[in-house]
């Protein structure tokens, strides 16, 4: 992540953010597009989208209440895979949100959807597979969910995340 200034600043703001009651809502974090976000086309690199939902995850994590079991926990999160669709381009300066969401976990990974908003249009979305390791080893979603005061219930499979898993089953 080469984002330090935006990763200071939301590790300031921790603190104060508040937790979602629901640890598989959407969490939203406001941003704006700075001028090293560019490319050369002056719209935001594709690469550093990437790099802006690694803040979303981070902050997702945190309004989760669990950062800080899994920082005390010695585990760490790995991006195992990803599937990206950019529909539109941002701009420099431009204000935008980030959506970051837990869908789906099986007994190994996590799947979360981030989507980039310019309002209420959709500029960019992606679907993620995370894994979580220890010292130990991998770490089971359902494990990390024990460090919740309530655990939640595992939604049912979305389709894009069993076509996914599919599709990532016949290209190995």
């Amino acid at each position: 992540m080469n984002l330090y200034l935006r990763l200071l600043w939301l590790l300031i703001r921790l603190p104060w953010l508040p937790k979602q009651a629901d640890p598989l809502a959407a969490s939203v974090l406001n941003m704006r597009v700075m001028p090293n976000d560019l490319d050369i086309y002056l719209h935001v690199n594709n690469g550093r989208y990437l790099t802006l939902m690694d803040l979303g995850r981070l902050h997702l994590m945190a309004v989760m209440g669990l950062l800080k079991p899994i920082q005390k926990s010695g585990f760490a999160p790995l991006l195992g895979s990803v599937k990206v669709h950019f529909i539109r381009s941002l701009r420099v300066f431009e204000k935008f949100k980030q959506t970051t969401q837990v869908i789906y976990w099986d007994e190994k990974w996590f799947y979360i959807e981030q989507k980039i908003f310019k309002g209420e249009e959709l500029y960019v979305t992606a679907l993620m597979k995370i894994l979580f390791i220890s010292k130990e080893g991998k770490v089971a979603p359902q494990r990390l969910f024990q460090l919740l005061p309530k655990p939640p219930t595992q939604p049912s499979l979305p389709p894009q995340v069993e076509h996914w898993i599919a599709a990532e089953k016949a290209s190995r």
